[in-house]
């Protein structure tokens, strides 16, 4: 069963920033710059934090991973230009 999530991050190096920005791009979609929505089984999600395990520094870096459930996604709120949220192949603007 896969479940929503969205993860932010906040890294201090600009190498390893674009590293976990590349690991999140094959996970999820990107929401703004440092936050993502990814959809994803409990191996999935395993096999993402292991690969930001191998890029971040832990006493420097931080990724954030926010469970939440499809109606809290369906009620997430913008300003400013339209946020496009796909959940389980529904598009909510």
């Amino acid at each position: 069963m896969k479940n929503n999530f969205l993860v932010g991050y906040d890294i201090s190096d600009e190498r390893r920033l674009a590293k976990v920005a590349k690991v999140l791009k094959e996970f999820g979609s990107r929401i703004q710059y440092s936050f993502f929505h990814c959809f994803l089984s409990d191996s999935q999600k395993e096999r993402m934090k292991e690969r930001h395990k191998a890029v971040i520094d832990e006493e420097e870096d931080q990724v954030v991973i926010v469970p939440v459930t499809e109606r809290q996604l369906k009620n997430v709120e913008s300003l400013g230009f339209k946020l496009h949220l796909e959940v389980e192949g529904v598009i909510i603007v």
